[in-house]
């Protein structure tokens, strides 16, 4: 059985974004009441861009919802259908859904990673809801529609990639998983593989210090990049681990309800920006969200960088998730980029910033700031 990342209309595609709306949005303009196609927006409603996308195509509102079906939905339909011996899967969650607990020793990290042997196939999905996914039928907690939501998936480019990622979670991100199937046939001899070993919730044990950087390809041959680090790495996730690792100014919108860190990075050379709202009059929907409802782990790069990156994963931008495991998964799409460019508002760079004092000379000239220090709805 051939499995992917499905598409809106159930068919494989290489993979796809969504970025689910808060449902304590207010219209662009600041007022209450937001509507979507003349609904009243619950959090269900998303945002979404997939790899089919032609070269002009933009990230747009889908017309499904995300509690019942779309492209989250048909993905993991192939997880919900019938079973066979060569499929494997896992679900993990730092908030367990069957059990309602957070558990806080593991990495603060969401998805499902799932992979057929008998085909060679395999999709990650990385998300960022708690209490998700269920247990036996699909269905979307209600607890994760008040906040906005980011979830990327990848149809992997065989089973061994998946293998490749699960050794990495096993070390770095340190997952807790709570839902598994039986191993599959191909590997019930092969205790130490490490897609076995995730599927038995078994992780790597000790107060190493560690971080991992792995390339891998998506069925297409898409470039990604797997960035991740364990809960006694010590350091900023953004600042002094993706962006010196991509060397680039990044832009974050994540769940910030703790201090940040400081903007400039340690190799003393990029700055990272955290966003404060997130405005869709750009796609043509009058729908806003700030920060205090946006349960994202997103970030791109700033409009001053030539290379578009974006990175979607399951840390915050906060001092707090030093002490977390977890990643993100990084990639170039010049077409998402601008598109999240566009939506993304609202930031004024930190003072001590290189950024902020580049804008000021930049002022004091006569010059206009840069687009990465002071954002407004474009």
């Amino acid at each position: 059985m051939a499995i992917s990342a499905l598409n809106e209309l159930g068919k494989p595609v290489d993979w796809w974004f969504l970025y689910k709306v808060a449902g304590r949005s207010t219209t662009g303009s600041g007022g209450k009441g937001p509507t979507v196609g003349g609904q009243a927006v619950v959090g269900v409603e998303y945002v979404y861009f997939d790899a089919d996308a032609p070269g002009e195509g933009k990230l747009a509102m889908s017309p499904y919802h995300v509690d019942q079906s779309g492209a989250l939905f048909n993905t993991l339909q192939q997880v919900y259908g019938p079973g066979s011996n060569s499929l494997g899967w896992f679900f993990y969650n730092d908030e367990n859904p069957l059990t309602g607990k957070v558990n806080g020793t593991r990495g603060h990290t969401k998805g499902v990673l799932a992979f057929d042997m008998d085909s060679n196939t395999a999709f990650w999905l990385i998300q960022s809801t708690p209490l998700f996914a269920l247990k036996d039928k699909y269905g979307f907690p209600k607890t994760g529609m008040e906040n906005a939501q980011t979830m990327l998936c990848i149809t992997l480019q065989d089973a061994t990639v998946a293998q490749a990622i699960a050794k990495q979670m096993g070390v770095a991100q340190q997952p807790n998983v709570y839902l598994a199937s039986a191993v599959p046939a191909a590997l019930a001899a092969l205790p130490n593989d490490p897609r076995v070993k995730l599927m038995a919730d078994q992780v790597a044990q000790g107060n190493t210090p560690v971080h991992v950087v792995i390339p891998f390809q998506s069925r297409s041959g898409t470039k990604f990049m797997s960035i991740a680090k364990n809960k006694t790495w010590g350091l900023d996730f953004y600042n002094d681990l993706v962006g010196p690792t991509l060397s680039e100014n990044l832009e974050v919108e994540t769940w910030e309800h703790d201090p940040v860190p400081p903007s400039e990075d340690s190799d003393k050379t990029h700055d990272v920006v955290a966003m404060s709202e997130v405005k869709l009059t750009a796609l043509g929907v009058d729908l806003a969200w700030s920060e205090a409802f946006d349960h994202a782990k997103l970030c791109i790069s700033a409009p001053t960088e030539t290379e578009h990156w974006v990175c979607v994963g399951d840390i915050n931008y906060t001092i707090a998730q030093r002490k977390r495991g977890g990643g993100t998964v990084a990639f170039q799409c010049d077409a998402l980029w601008q598109g999240l460019s566009e939506i993304l508002t609202q930031t004024v760079a930190p003072p001590n910033t290189k950024a902020a004092a580049k804008a000021a000379t930049e002022t004091s000239t006569n010059a206009p700031a840069k687009a990465s220090t002071q954002r407004t709805t474009r």
